[in-house]
């Protein structure tokens, strides 16, 4: 059993890592394609492709994987905490103005 578990995070890992060479070799593609005979631009080696694309990973997302989910909670709860209660109290006012 533990050997079946091993193999499958080996396998998961070959198929991660081929996937994301597989990902930056098609924006290698893409970029050397359209850009130098669209905009005169480089032409880009996988090196220089695979460095562009963690920087734009970096700037566009962050370096931190769990500050997104973190902030939706605490925005979730304050958000529930402010406008839950006034929400009760506004209709408690509403209903005892009216009779």
């Amino acid at each position: 059993m533990k050997t079946l578990r091993i193999l499958k995070y080996v396998g998961i890992g070959i198929l991660g890592s081929g996937a994301v060479l597989l990902v930056i070799w098609g924006v290698m593609a893409l970029w050397n394609c359209l850009i130098p005979q669209l905009f005169h631009g480089p032409v880009l080696t996988y090196w220089q492709t695979a460095g562009l694309f963690l920087l734009s990973k970096i700037l566009l997302t962050g370096v931190a994987p769990s500050s997104q989910e973190r902030g939706h909670r605490e925005w979730k709860s304050k958000y529930r905490h402010k406008f839950g209660r006034k929400d009760c109290e506004e209709n408690r006012v509403i209903t005892s103005d009216q009779q």
